[in-house]
Order: structure tokens, then C-alpha cells, then sequence
């Protein structure tokens, strides 16, 4: 079982390193559990407690890495801006990345490059900034120093990476910034990374982009789940918990940190969606600037992807078509709208071989049994019938072809 301690190791990992690495909270889902000294937290709590986030349908967390640099007086801009969802109810999560340079209206400070919010004003002006962006709520922050960081590396004795030569003709991956005291000189090939060298390669973005920046933190965090996060690791894990929990900063309070662990640990590898405005971004120069800009009507595709996950059964088949049987106008189109705000995927919506089914049916193969009977019950009605081997319709989805129990009458054609 895993305890608070154990998550926040991972959140630790988590807020620094950044994205991908929700599938590898496996690695130590079954340690034993232990007493959480200083709190009141028994090692078996999560026996007794009640539904983590009972009734409710999304969780979002906003995780941070910033580059603050005290010494100068400078708070930083932030490095990492990752929203993570989650659905209690369905065990579905899904990521997505905020570019640095992406520009933005930032309350009171007009439109800039979004990392210059947490400058401005810290961690609730990120928080604002991003809500206002994705016209959502934010519900928690975790916020990771990245300096103690570097020290829970080196405690662990350090990661095993292969690194990549970025720069080609084996120069591997090479920056220097003295202000910020960030200096990377890594050469490629499977080595282990101490604090300074993990911090490097996380943060390292010279010779290509933030997004490949964010495969490389995926890497190493999924490197340092199976290499250190396992049961054998425990008691060295336990010995850093102080650091960690210097590592982190945020406004959950350790119960709603235990139903997000809770949660976290129930969601398979194949349940994480990784989402991202990079198809859609635009460079674009403003007074002598460059800033990457994104439409808001993009915005709204990339949430409403997010969104359609987030609502989907893990381990059901996804995919339906909605033909209409009925001849009623827009029969076919209503049904697709039901199932797509259910999470399914709807490829098509047209009409039917013909327009006098009288009831709705709904064709499934084998293996989409499960995912036929939730179709059934959000429609209300249809028949399930099994698809035979010589049957002409697609086995990769689900068909439903819909009747005039369901349309409410004939009164012409189109799906």
C-alpha cells in the first residue's frame, strides 16, 4: 500500500522533472505502508478513509518548476507549467503542458510570455494567469525547488540515463548560464546522473525545443521510478522524506494529498493522455519580441480532447458510428452527442440502410461487450447484437443504428 511519504517522493519527481510519468506510479504500488511521523496519518488510513473526491468528476493540479535565484533578488520565471487532470470516478488523467513563451493577457500586467507571471506575482498569479487562459479552476498547486531536487538525486545515489546527442557529432549536450548558475556538459551514452547532471538534462532546451525538453523529463522520470521508487528502496527512501518535503510546496492540505495518491495509484499507464499545443502554435513577433501564440478556438479543441478522455471507461472500446434508422432529421446527430459527452469517440454520424427501425440497435464485437451495455444505458434503449465474423459492418467499433423508440418519430432523412 502506498502512504503520503510515497507520493510525495513522487510529487517531488513529479513537479521538477514534469511530464509522462503518471504510468510509472506502478513501480511502487505495493509497498507496505508505514506511520507518517509528525502526523496523524496511520500507515493503514487508506483502509478506512471514505471515496477519495466523492461526486466529483475532475481534479486539476497545477505543477511548477521555477528558476528562482534568490541570492540576486530575482524570484524567477517559471521553468515548468503542467496542468494535471484527473477523474476520480473513471481513473483517467491526462497532462498538458503550458509553452513558457506562449503569450498571454497576465491579470494586471497585460499580455506577456506566461512564465513572466510567476515573476509578477508568484505562484497564485501562474494559477490566475492559467485559469484564465483555459477558462478553468484550478483546484490544488505543487510547486518544486529545484535545488533540493539536485540533493534528493544525490541521496539516491543518482539515475541511469542514456543520454541523447542533441547537438550532434557526439557533443551530446552542452550550456552554460552564470547567472543562473545552470552549467551542462553532458556526453551521450547510458550513464548515471548525479543532482546537478539530472538537473541539467531536465532543463536543457539549447539545441532543440521545449517539447523535446518534455520527452527528456518523461525519460528521466520514468527512469527514476523503475531504477529507485521500489520496495527494496524503502528505507532510503524514507530518510530523504525531509528533503522532499522541503522540495515541495503546495496547498494541499495531507488528506486531499492522500485521495490524489489514493486516485494517482489506481490510473494504468494506457490511461495518461499526453496533450499539448504544439500543432497549433504560431510564432509571431510583437515590439520586437517572439512569442508562440495559439487561437482560443484551439485551445478549445485541445480541452475538449482532454475533456472526451477524461469521461472514458480505461479497458472499454471507444469508438462508435451513430447511423440514422429512423428517418427523423438530425436523429443520428443527437444520439452522437449524447455518447461524445460521455467520453466516446463518435467517427461518423449518417443514415442507414433504411429509415423503419423501429428500435434502436447496437452492434458490438466480442471484445466490446462492456463498452455496448454504457451505450445502452446513456441511449436509454437499443438491442445488443454481437457482430458475426461475415458481418459487413467494422469490428473496431461500435454501431448504432438508430430507431424511432429513440428518435421519437419519422419525419424525414439525414443523419
Amino acid at each position: 500500500m502506498r502512504t503520503l511519504v510515497d507520493y510525495l517522493i513522487y510529487v517531488c519527481a513529479f513537479c521538477v522533472i514534469g511530464v509522462g510519468g503518471l504510468g510509472a506510479w506502478d513501480a511502487v504500488a505495493r509497498q507496505p505502508a508505514v506511520l507518517v511521523r509528525g502526523s496523524d496519518l496511520p500507515g493503514d488510513a487508506a483502509g478506512v478513509l471514505p471515496e477519495p473526491f466523492a461526486g466529483v468528476d475532475r481534479v486539476t493540479l497545477l505543477i511548477m518548476g521555477a528558476d528562482e535565484r534568490p541570492k540576486y533578488g530575482d524570484r524567477g520565471r517559471s521553468d515548468t507549467m503542467i496542468v494535471l487532470f484527473v477523474n476520480p470516478r473513471t481513473k483517467q488523467a491526462a497532462l498538458l503542458s503550458i509553452p513558457r513563451d506562449l503569450r498571454a493577457r497576465i491579470p494586471g500586467h497585460g499580455m506577456q510570455k506566461i512564465n513572466a507571471s510567476f515573476s509578477l506575482g508568484g505562484v497564485e498569479l501562474v494559477r490566475e494567469t492559467i485559469e484564465d487562459l483555459l477558462e478553468i479552476d484550478i483546484d490544488y498547486y505543487a510547486k518544486a525547488h529545484f535545488q533540493s531536487f539536485v540533493e534528493v538525486v544525490d541521496r539516491l545515489g543518482g539515475v541511469e540515463i542514456d543520454v541523447p546527442d542533441v547537438e550532434g557529432r557526439g557533443r551530446g549536450m552542452n550550456y552554460d548560464d552564470r547567472a543562473d548558475g545552470l552549467h551542462i556538459h553532458l556526453k551521450p551514452g547510458v550513464q548515471v546522473l548525479d543532482g546537478a547532471e539530472a538537473m541539467g538534462f531536465v532543463r536543457y532546451r539549447k539545441g532543440d525545443s521545449d517539447f523535446k525538453r518534455s520527452e527528456r523529463q518523461q525519460q528521466f522520470l520514468k527512469a527514476m521510478a523503475e531504477q529507485k521508487l521500489k520496495l527494496r528502496n524503502v528505507p532510503q527512501l524514507l530518510k530523504i522524506t525531509p528533503k522532499v518535503l522541503e522540495a515541495i510546496e503546495t496547498d494541499m492540505h495531507w488528506r486531499e494529498a492522500v485521495d490524489l495518491a489514493r486516485v494517482l495509484r489506481a490510473v494504468r499507464p494506457d490511461c495518461v493522455m499526453s496533450a499539448s499545443f504544439e500543432e497549433y502554435l504560431r510564432e509571431r513577433k510583437f515590439n520586437g519580441v517572439y512569442y508562440v501564440v495559439v487561437e482560443r478556438s484551439d485551445i478549445n479543441r485541445v480541452l475538449t480532447e482532454i475533456d472526451q478522455h477524461l469521461k472514458s471507461m480505461p479497458g472499454q472500446m471507444n469508438l462508435v458510428e451513430v447511423l440514422n434508422g429512423s428517418g427523423r432529421t438530425g436523429a443520428a446527430a443527437d444520439a452522437g452527442a449524447i455518447l461524445s459527452e460521455a467520453g466516446f469517440e463518435i467517427l461518423d454520424t449518417a443514415n442507414a440502410d433504411r429509415f423503419d427501425y423501429g428500435q434502436t440497435v447496437i452492434y458490438h464485437p466480442t471484445d466490446g461487450l462492456s463498452a455496448a451495455r454504457r451505450v445502452q444505458r446513456l441511449l436509454g434503449t437499443g438491442r445488443l447484437v454481437e457482430l458475426d465474423t461475415d458481418s459487413e459492418l467494422r469490428p473496431d467499433r461500435i454501431t448504432v443504428i438508430v430507431g424511432s423508440d429513440l428518435a421519437g418519430g419519422d419525419d424525414g432523412q439525414a443523419g
